[in-house]
């Protein structure tokens, strides 16, 4: 039998300016990992100079699937 494993994602996206807080990335380099599809954000639909959110799930999610993990959701 597999165990299975809860993971809560508190905060689904996250300000631009606080994920480079939490991760100690450089402002600059976030938005180059952005332009280059490396970081993904939530599409800000008409504002096209609204507020960037780094989507926390979504890198969360990149992250188990590099681990050889089974997701179900």
């Amino acid at each position: 039998m597999r165990p299975n494993i809860t993971i809560v994602i508190p905060e689904p996206y996250l300000p631009l300016d606080e994920y480079c807080r939490r991760t100690g990335t450089n402002k600059e380099t976030a938005k180059n990992l952005i332009k280059y599809g490396k970081l993904t954000i939530k599409p800000k639909g008409k504002q096209k100079n609204g507020l960037i959110e780094v989507n926390m799930a979504a890198l969360t999610v990149q992250a188990l699937s590099e681990c050889n993990v089974s997701l179900q959701g």
